[in-house]
């Protein structure tokens, strides 16, 4: 597997937020794959950039989705690990 990561931007509060960290929980069991959290309200630019689209699930840098988990979208990222 390489360094790939993935990044939840949202908000605090945001149920949203919360159900897409809860949803993409039981697809990362068995990777080693560091998933983060950034609140966007903590930077200006972050809150200019995503506004009220949020949560947006990044995978690389590559947006997989926002609002909503996008199942396909991250099995295949997670199986583009294995082959990779």
């Amino acid at each position: 597997m390489s360094n790939s990561g993935l990044v939840i931007y949202g908000r605090q509060r945001c149920h949203l937020c919360e159900e897409m960290y809860e949803d993409l929980q039981p697809f990362l069991r068995g990777y080693s794959v560091p998933l983060e959290e950034v609140d966007v309200d903590t930077d200006e630019r972050l809150r200019a950039r995503f506004g009220l689209r949020v949560p947006v699930l990044v995978a690389d840098g590559e947006e997989l989705c926002h609002g909503r988990l996008d199942v396909s979208a991250v099995t295949a990222w997670l199986q583009a690990l294995d082959s990779g």
